[in-house]
C-alpha cells in the first residue's frame, strides 16, 4: 500500500473528520427528508457531536445558545432559514479535534476563557448563513429533477418517481458530508488559530456573546407566540436557573 494513504488511514483525525461528517449527512435528511425527529436541532445535534469527540459539554456549550435563538427557526416548509445544523456540527467536531475545552468558559474564570466560547458562536452563525446558500442550491437541483416526474404521468412508471426520491435524498446526504467536511477544515486550519491573534479588546467583547443569546431567543419566541404564552416557562426557567445555581454553588 502506498504510504501516503496508509498514513491518512492510520490518522484518527482523519476518521474523526469523516464521522463528523458522516453524522452531519444524517442529521441533514433528519432535518426535513426523512424522519424529521429533530435530533437535528442544534442542541441534540452539537450533544451528539460532542459525544462522538469525546467531550458532550462542548456540545452542550455550543449547541444550548444556538438553540435558544433558532428556537422560531423550525424546519418546516420553506419557513426556516440558514443550516444550524450542518454549522453545530462542524464547530463542534472542529473544537473537539483541536482539543479545545470550554470548562473555564463554562466555570467564568477568565473573559478570555468565554471569549473563546463566544468565537464559536460567531462561526456557527456565519456557517449557518452561509450553509442556506448551498440548502438553496441544493433544492434548486431538487426541482429540476422533479420536473421529471411528469412523464410518469405518461407511462406511469412510479420506478422513475422512486428513483428521483432516492436521488433528491442522496444529495441531501452529501451536501451536508460535505458542507461539513468543508467547514471543519477551515475551522481547524484558520478560525479556531486565529483567536490567539485577536485584540485583547475584541476577546472581551466576544465574552459577552454568549450572555446575549438566552435573551435574544426567549425575544424570538415572545415575538413568535406572543407573551401571555410564554411568561410562564420564562419565569420557571428563570427559577430553575436560580436554585440549580444555589444547589451548585455557583450563585
Amino acid at each position: 500500500m502506498d504510504a501516503a494513504p496508509a498514513l491518512l488511514l492510520a490518522d484518527p483525525g482523519w476518521l474523526q473528520l469523516g464521522l463528523v461528517s458522516l453524522l452531519a449527512g444524517l442529521l441533514c435528511l433528519d432535518e426535513t427528508a426523512v424522519a424529521q425527529t429533530w435530533v437535528s436541532q442544534p442542541l441534540p445535534a452539537g450533544v451528539l457531536t460532542g459525544l462522538l469527540v469525546g467531550d458532550p459539554v462542548l456540545g452542550l456549550a455550543v449547541g444550548l445558545p444556538l438553540q435558544l435563538v433558532m428556537i422560531g427557526n423550525l424546519p418546516v416548509g420553506q419557513s426556516f432559514t440558514g443550516d444550524s445544523t450542518t454549522a453545530v456540527v462542524a464547530v463542534v467536531g472542529a473544537a473537539g479535534a483541536a482539543g479545545v475545552s470550554l470548562a473555564p468558559a463554562l466555570q467564568g474564570q477568565t473573559p478570555a476563557a468565554q471569549g473563546l466560547l463566544g468565537w464559536l458562536l460567531l462561526a456557527a452563525g456565519l456557517l449557518s448563513l452561509a450553509g442556506h446558500r448551498i440548502i438553496q442550491a441544493e433544492r434548486s437541483a431538487h426541482d429540476v429533477w422533479m420536473l421529471q416526474g411528469r412523464l410518469t404521468l405518461r407511462d406511469g412508471s412510479l420506478r422513475r418517481m422512486e428513483f428521483m426520491h432516492l436521488r433528491c435524498l442522496g444529495l441531501t446526504f452529501l451536501r451536508g458530508f460535505a458542507a461539513c467536511l468543508l467547514f471543519t477544515v477551515v475551522l481547524t486550519s484558520w478560525w479556531l488559530p486565529a483567536f490567539s491573534s485577536l485584540d485583547p479588546r475584541l476577546r472581551t467583547g466576544l465574552s459577552l456573546l454568549p450572555l446575549l443569546l438566552p435573551g435574544i431567543g426567549i425575544g424570538t419566541m415572545v415575538e413568535r407566540f406572543g407573551w401571555r404564552r410564554n411568561w410562564s416557562w420564562v419565569a420557571g426557567g428563570a427559577l430553575a436557573a436560580f436554585l440549580l445555581a444555589r444547589v451548585g454553588g455557583w450563585a
